[in-house]
């Protein structure tokens, strides 16, 4: 199995991220996995540390973005994977992803849109037109927290958003220097009651993607 980092975004995850972790060390107890804490007000950083894990926790919350990008500078490997902690994803599909870098930059999972719930669906939808319209590119899914790419790629994009416009930037960016984005399809599953994006940060992604259309 080759070298691979696996940063996980985490805040206030102290039940589900055991799992996570677990499920990835199924695939490999060689994956690094790095845990970036962002000012969780629970045990979510001694839960990833109980299973070995590199944590690092952030004195408060600052966003996934900033928390993505701290485990982007502190993966030690060519090939990063990120996965969120809510299980949403499943950690046996890291490889599938990992493996696409071989031919491309940046690797962006791809979710089954029927097992998405419909509010989300139409949340999606506007940032895909938006975004696609933006970089004059046909991706399904622009919004996944499930993607791999190569730490160089990572660098040259100088990503400078901290919160949800994180993965809409590393897109738009990636168009903009040319560098190669491939799509995989990934398994997705929502659990009942469980909170999606605030809805101010919806707000403020839509406005980022405004201003990347206007170009102001």
């Amino acid at each position: 199995m080759e070298a691979l980092s696996v940063v996980i975004p985490a805040r206030n995850e102290a039940e589900r991220i055991g799992k996570v972790i677990e499920g990835i060390r199924a695939v490999s107890k060689e994956y690094s996995i790095i845990v970036i804490d962002d000012g969780s007000a629970d045990r979510t950083k001694e839960a990833a540390e109980s299973l070995g894990c590199e944590v690092h926790r952030l004195d408060r919350n600052m966003g996934k973005g900033f928390a993505c990008r701290l485990g982007a500078e502190k993966a030690k490997t060519e090939k990063i994977v990120f996965i969120d902690a809510d299980m949403q994803f499943y950690p046996e599909e890291i490889p599938k992803l990992a493996e696409r870098l071989d031919e491309c930059d940046v690797a962006i999972g791809a979710r089954q849109w029927g097992a998405v719930p419909i509010q989300r669906r139409l949340s999606n939808s506007f940032a895909r037109r938006m975004l696609n319209s933006i970089a004059k590119s046909r991706h399904r899914d622009v919004l996944c927290g499930f993607r791999a790419v190569r730490k160089d790629s990572f660098r040259r994009l100088g990503l400078e958003k901290d919160r949800y416009e994180f993965e809409a930037e590393m897109l738009i960016k990636a168009a903009r220097k040319g560098m190669r984005v491939c799509e995989v399809p990934v398994k997705v599953r929502y659990f009942q009651g469980y909170p999606g994006i605030p809805a101010g940060q919806s707000l403020r992604l839509a406005l980022y993607l405004i201003r990347q259309k206007l170009g102001v």
